[in-house]
């Protein structure tokens, strides 16, 4: 399901890659509050945003209040701190409930660790700001980790009811995707492209990104 403006996007932490996000994000007409320590900071975006900005310490749940976190639809913790990213995570996660919560982490050593919390994570790279956007827009596609440079990339998709009772070759993209774990139920299978899929069925598979792309289209499909 694609958010629509209505809904309120806070990204905490405006560096590179949280003014990236944020950019991004505004550009694509969604209402979007940008939060970091340091005013200066707010500089990275340039005139073009117009979405609103709080001086603030991500840490501190009133400064999070005053970012308007009660309303909030998403997160994303993109601060240069692994552990303060965790930290307004689960701050949001636990606390103020928010839906779709996301981190990046610099020490990729540390994500499993922090995926058992419940908390999704994206490791530190150029390819970061996309990645975060991709997991706060697209709820039914999440992505899990890289390979390589990030030339291959593996993703967990919900399956959506339209598609109950199709063939995974029906429904994913002829080429670049290759399904690897089917979960039904909380059971694991190997899944092959004549796996018959039910509403909510998880399945993992590996992509290039012109087919998670065209696979991120077919979701948001009406």
């Amino acid at each position: 399901m694609t958010i629509s403006d209505k809904n309120h996007i806070i990204i905490v932490g405006c560096g590179r890659v949280g003014a990236e996000l944020a950019l991004s994000l505004w550009s694509k007409q969604l209402r979007v509050t940008i939060m970091d320590a340091h005013p200066h900071a707010f500089e990275r975006l340039g005139p073009e945003f117009q979405g609103r900005t709080v001086q603030g310490d991500g840490l501190d749940q009133e400064a999070l209040k005053r970012a308007g976190i009660a309303d909030a639809h998403a997160l994303a913790a993109t601060t240069a701190s692994d552990s303060i990213n965790i930290v307004v995570a689960r701050t949001a996660q636990e606390i103020f409930k928010v839906k779709h919560v996301v981190a990046r982490v610099y020490n990729p050593r540390r994500a499993p660790v922090y995926q058992k919390l419940g908390l999704q994570t994206i490791a530190s790279s150029s390819w970061a700001a996309q990645r975060l956007e991709e997991i706060i827009l697209h709820s039914g596609m999440r992505h899990l980790h890289g390979a390589g440079s990030g030339e291959v990339q593996m993703y967990e998709v919900e399956i959506p009811e339209r598609w109950a009772g199709k063939r995974l070759r029906d429904v994913l993209p002829k080429e670049g995707v290759v399904p690897a774990a089917f979960v039904r139920g909380g059971r694991a299978i190997l899944p092959d492209l004549e796996t018959v899929v039910q509403a909510h069925d998880l399945v993992q598979l590996s992509a290039l990104d012109s087919a998670a792309e065209a696979l991120r289209l077919s979701l948001n499909e009406k």
